[in-house]
């Protein structure tokens, strides 16, 4: 009886270890960060006014606004998002931004 059970356990911690491992290599999502020159920013409630605006998005996984400095730093998935649709947003609360010239999209994998 008692072989029995431990190789009932040993089963199910093994069962245990595949299940979880498989669960993460569905978890990995591929993302994006881009840093966009933003316009029209004239004190942190500005910034405030944008990181909303980014936080609304489908898709945006982190943000940060820096005022002074002028540029959003958006992490994203691409699946989901593109930067012409960041940028709307922005444009939409009010402000003009565009993708700095020097920032080429970085792809990394994350955990969701």
């Amino acid at each position: 009886m008692r072989k029995l059970m431990l190789l009932m356990a040993l089963l199910l911690t093994g069962w245990a270890v595949s299940y979880a491992q498989s669960n993460n290599a569905v978890d990995q999502v591929v993302t994006k960060t881009v840093k966009f020159k933003v316009t029209g920013m004239t004190c942190g409630g500005c910034a405030n006014h944008i990181s909303k605006a980014l936080q609304n998005l489908n898709g945006v996984i982190e943000q940060d606004v820096e005022f002074p400095g002028d540029v959003a730093i958006v992490t994203f998935d691409p699946k989901k998002l593109a930067e012409k649709q960041i940028i709307r947003a922005i444009e939409d609360a009010g402000y003009k931004a565009e993708v700095l010239k020097s920032q080429k999209g970085k792809s990394k994998k994350e955990r969701s």
